[in-house]
């Protein structure tokens, strides 16, 4: 199906991820995007492209996790990051995608060829700059990913990675001090730079200074203060 069906991720894009937050895309631009993506739904685990795919589609992430990695030739794995709702993944190099992604949740996913994306940004310079935003915005992603690797203490690298979902609005609705963290610790630690063993000693030192406290689910963080002099001290 071309059309979407609903439309709150295209609004999305314009409402999350960077500053200063710019007005929300126009009705005509939202139609626009409608008529030219598809709506894809996938269970928890999918691969959506693989590494050396034909970048041929961007895609905006309507709901859920996604996430990016890189599969070495040794076997082991590095994640690139993790999208969110709102999100726009799938830019590709040489006309290749660099990294593998699938679902960590169930995601509802929009893509939009290419060429027909590239078509319309050429029309509207407006549009164009939204998607400018979010691609800047990635980069600062990446930024603060480079950030929290660099630190020495384990710990101080699995506050900041809460952090970093706290403000991608994982949780969104339960609270400021509750964060949902649907991935898994082996992700967590492809992402920071740490082993699966390392993550949980991290996440058992911050459980027992009472900083937090890990439920099934996600993460309760019962000292504010604390926690942020720990994500601040970098």
């Amino acid at each position: 199906m071309n059309v979407l069906s609903s439309l709150p991720a295209i609004e999305a894009l314009t409402l999350s991820g960077f500053q200063p937050k710019r007005p929300p895309l126009t009705e005509r631009q939202r139609q626009q995007l409608a008529r030219v993506s598809t709506r894809v739904q996938l269970k928890p685990g999918a691969v959506i492209y693989r590494d050396g795919d034909p970048g041929n589609a961007i895609f905006i992430n309507g709901s859920g996790v996604v996430c990016a990695l890189k599969e070495m030739r040794s076997g082991k794995r590095r994640v690139a990051g993790f999208r969110f709702p709102g999100d726009i993944f799938g830019l590709a190099e040489h006309g290749v995608y660099l990294n593998t992604t699938r679902a960590v949740t169930a995601v509802a996913l929009y893509r939009i060829p290419l060429d027909t994306l590239t078509t319309m940004l050429r029309q509207d310079a407006e549009l164009e700059f939204h998607f400018f935003c979010k691609v800047v915005d990635e980069l600062r992603h990446q930024q603060r990913k480079s950030i929290i690797v660099a630190r020495r203490d384990a710990p101080g690298r699995v506050a900041m990675f809460i952090d970093l979902l706290r403000h991608n609005g994982a949780g969104h609705g339960l609270g400021e001090d509750i964060v949902d963290i649907p991935m898994t610790r082996s992700d967590i630690g492809d992402f920071v730079n740490l082993t699966l063993e390392s993550v949980s000693r991290a996440c058992r030192r911050l459980s027992d200074a009472g900083i937090v406290k890990f439920t099934a689910t996600g993460v309760h963080i019962l000292d504010r203060s604390r926690f942020r002099k720990l994500v601040a001290r970098t």
